[in-house]
């Protein structure tokens, strides 16, 4: 079998809440400096709302990157941070069943979070969270199981 190496992170649109957050700071700060009363808008100058805006927006790129997921042809790998590490993996011929969950917003958006089981445990070993397209990852790595155990058997 090849070694096919495939890396994942969370979508972009996992993180809305953070892009509207954004937003509404951004549309603060332009309204702030639209007013005639010396542009403050709750007793904020502008630039307290555009550094707002860009606080926001440098915690979704930070959290986005701290999370990188693998597949390969013999495990998939979950791997968390940017200066400590933390990694979990099991090999895809240990794997015993994988869990899709959606809440409304990511069935929306089309992300959701993949959970992988092994006989040895009742918790998720690997967990991918708000990858885009959680079936087909699903499907293809369930079809990598069923090419697995049709080899050992």
């Amino acid at each position: 079998m090849v070694n096919v190496l495939v890396e994942l992170r969370p979508a972009w649109r996992n993180y809305w809440v953070g892009f509207v957050l954004a937003a509404i700071f951004l549309a603060l700060a332009l309204a702030s400096l639209a007013t005639i009363q010396g542009g403050i808008i709750f007793n904020v100058r502008p630039w307290v709302w555009l550094l707002a805006a860009l606080v926001v927006l440098a915690w979704v790129v930070f959290r986005r990157y701290c999370w990188k997921f693998t597949v390969n042809s013999a495990r998939v790998s979950r791997h968390y941070g940017l200066i400590s590490r933390n990694q979990q993996s099991v090999r895809i011929k240990d794997l015993r069943s994988i869990e899709l969950d959606q809440s409304l917003f990511q069935r929306l958006f089309g992300t959701g979070n993949l959970s992988f089981y092994t006989a040895g445990s009742a918790t998720a070993e690997v967990t991918f969270v708000g990858i885009k397209d959680p079936d087909t990852w699903r499907d293809k790595i369930d079809d990598a199981m069923d090419q697995l155990g049709n080899t050992n058997e």
